[in-house]
């Protein structure tokens, strides 16, 4: 069936007239009625009865009009639907990302997304740098955050550049160092990351080089707990400077030398990504773009 003549159908069964519904369609009279004529034929049916001086639907006229306004309506509401979903007005955000981004800088940058997208959600997960990049090479996730820098397959957007510290108690003999190089960590006690995150293998690469061998009293992927188990003073660990800032007694106390770990947005070159992941990753880009700002991307 077409819509359109059951569009014009409908007008001319409201309005009362053929003139008045051609001037509230802005077509030509006779056009409106070849329309609801054509309608007819196409039926097999009488839609109005014609043989007064105006005219008056018939029984099956009556009939269709009220199927003919549901249908209308589920259309309209079929297209704002599908409008919605092209504006991005629904759907779901999802990212893997290593714990201490995901606690400390995700948080931010996910807010202003979001406050753009009020029908969007986000859905997080945790997950280490090389077990991010599994992910996305096998097409487990379509966005994840790892290293600038890793497989030559991924295509990346630079986040941000943390500085590593070593995160002590305010408490600690550490707590009032400007700096510490790599060669005091020798035998002291540390709750580190497991393998498989990229400041553990920061921390692993630079022990190696200097010979220095810390004693690893607890390994885990769990931040919240080496987080405790610094506070409680059972040793240091290494983090992010953004960590140290916003967690309360923790001091955090750079390496001499300096050294950085560079994050950056990532997907599989050639993906093709969610409506909402694109839209996410377009936000990125264009805020990269813009001018800095309080709380912009690079630190």
């Amino acid at each position: 069936m077409d819509l359109r003549k059951l569009q014009i159908f409908t007008t001319v069964a409201d309005a009362g007239s053929f003139s008045a519904a051609a001037e509230h369609l802005h077509m030509a009279q006779p056009a409106v009625s070849i329309a609801v004529r054509k309608l007819e034929d196409s039926l097999g049916i009488s839609l109005f009865d014609r043989s007064g001086r105006r005219i008056a639907l018939t029984a099956e006229g009556e009939a269709l009009l009220r199927r003919a306004h549901s249908i209308l309506q589920q259309v309209e509401e079929l297209k704002a639907s599908a409008g919605d979903l092209k504006n991005l007005l629904r759907g779901e955000l999802s990212i893997a990302c290593p714990s201490m981004l995901a606690t400390y800088y995700l948080p931010d940058l996910l807010s202003g997304f979001l406050a753009e997208h009020p029908g969007l959600t986000a859905a997080v997960t945790q997950a280490g740098t090389a077990q991010v990049e599994d992910m996305l090479l096998g097409d487990e996730i379509e966005l994840g955050v790892t290293t600038d820098g890793g497989a030559a397959e991924l295509e990346r957007w630079p986040l941000v550049t943390e500085q590593i510290v070593v995160c002590v108690a305010t408490t600690h003999p550490w707590s009032r160092h400007r700096s510490l190089r790599i060669q005091d960590l020798h035998q002291a006690p540390m709750v580190v990351y497991e393998s498989g995150y990229f400041i553990r293998q920061q921390l692993d690469q630079l022990c190696q080089a200097a010979g220095v061998e810390p004693d690893l009293r607890v390994q885990s992927n769990f931040l919240p707990l080496l987080l405790r188990m610094v506070k409680q003073g059972l040793g240091a660990t290494v983090g992010l400077r953004t960590m140290a800032e916003q967690e309360p007694g923790i001091v955090g106390i750079p390496l001499a030398p300096r050294a950085e770990v560079p994050m950056a947005l990532a997907r599989r070159s050639g993906k093709t990504l969610s409506r909402a992941n694109q839209a996410f990753l377009d936000w990125l880009i264009a805020q990269e773009a813009a001018p800095p700002a309080a709380g912009a991307l690079q630190s």
